[in-house]
């Protein structure tokens, strides 16, 4: 039996002619309400210190300095993801788990910053984003259905192997 990684991606026979590895599509990465909620989160948890890390958890939830836990949402810490790719959070070093909210994300959440709508990634950077921005009065009522997931595969874009 065949891992993931070791089965043959039927959806993309492209190889590069350098290092002869599959290349990939890129997966996009939507700003939703999830990723909004979890920035307002951390916005809150930085309202008496502005320089304190926020230690997210998967489980626990989020985590102030004075060591106070308050309940996060589902995934919190790939959201912190999303939002360090977008600009909004810092992550103190990686794999830390420490994040804590940027003068971008302050301004997103006041609404008087707009985010692209969609960013594609590769290597934890950003390599693509769409046009269209969004603000946070736009993103805080998208929830990702199953309809979206159902379209995953067609917003997915190929990108040159580098």
């Amino acid at each position: 039996m065949k891992t993931l990684f070791e089965q043959d991606d039927e959806h993309n026979e492209d190889i590069c002619p350098t290092c002869n590895q599959k290349i990939r599509k890129l997966n996009p990465h939507h700003m939703s309400k999830a990723s909004w909620n979890t920035l307002r989160l951390l916005c809150e948890c930085n309202l008496n210190n502005p320089n304190q890390w926020v230690r997210i958890e998967a489980g626990r939830g989020m985590q102030t300095n004075n060591g106070q836990w308050i309940k996060a949402p589902y995934r919190a810490g790939a959201h912190a993801t999303y939002l360090k790719w977008y600009g909004l959070v810092e992550v103190r070093e990686h794999r830390s788990a420490l994040y804590r909210i940027t003068n971008k994300g302050i301004e997103f959440l006041k609404g008087i910053r707009s985010v692209p709508k969609t960013i594609w990634c590769r290597g934890g950077k950003v390599v693509q984003e769409s046009t269209e921005r969004v603000t946070v009065q736009q993103i805080r009522g998208i929830i990702l259905t199953k309809e979206y997931w159902d379209k995953y595969a067609n917003v997915q874009v190929h990108h040159p192997h580098k």
